[in-house]
């Protein structure tokens, strides 16, 4: 029987992944730049520090590689704390899980006080047991920290290599759908379970919650 359940927030709980992916446009144009067509699809899977060395070099910035990454973060920061909107069905299956004392943990990559201004001010943050932030989703570790006993847990996430990692360690996984990810394919067969949205796995929680049944 279920008595976890470990929410990823990007993409998962949060419709943020568009403003990760147009920060570095948004960021040109901040400072009088016009971005190349293409900027967006280049800078999305490099790292704010890789981002920042490329920006300076390809647009001839006066402004330090720590510069660049500082104003970017900044905006950021603006947008999770005020413009950030939940996915479909977020509140919606985090009440479900809360009334059915589903202890409810969020694992996300982002800064753990950050997920919980913007959780806060969604109204989301008051279904949350615990939150590990800052967490490497590419070693198990991270899901048996959030919990120990994996068989006992259920894991949303809408990454793949997340997916993976958290199947590898042995827990019943739910993918979501988000444009991020670009294998939705593998992501379905992956995964125990696969909707596109939380909205469809708050009709679905009885089997979920039963655990080791793999999606139709």
């Amino acid at each position: 029987m279920i008595k976890f359940a470990i929410f990823d927030l990007d993409g998962t709980l949060l419709d943020s992944n568009g403003m990760w992916k147009s920060l570095g446009d948004k960021f040109l144009l901040s400072i009088g730049k016009t971005p190349a067509p293409d900027l967006s699809e280049r800078l999305w899977d490099m790292s704010l520090k890789d981002a920042a060395k490329l920006l300076k070099a390809e647009y001839s910035l006066a402004l330090s590689e720590d510069e660049i990454i500082e104003k970017a973060v900044a905006m950021s920061e603006y947008f999770y704390l005020n413009e950030v909107k939940q996915k479909n069905g977020a509140m919606e299956i985090l009440e479900r899980l809360y009334k059915l004392n589903v202890r409810i943990k969020l694992l996300t990559s982002s800064d753990e006080s950050l997920a919980e201004k913007s959780l806060k001010r969604l109204d989301l943050l008051k279904y949350f047991t615990e939150i590990y932030g800052k967490a490497d989703k590419s070693k198990q570790s991270a899901y048996l920290l959030a919990c120990g006993k994996p068989h006992e847990a259920v894991v949303f996430e809408d990454a793949l290599y997340a997916v993976k990692t958290a199947k590898a360690a042995g827990f019943t996984v739910c993918a979501v759908y988000d444009f991020s990810e670009r294998e939705q394919e593998a992501l379905r067969q992956t995964a125990d379970f696969y909707e596109n949205s939380l909205a469809d796995y708050a009709e679905k929680l009885d089997i979920i919650l039963k655990g080791n049944a793999k999606n139709e």
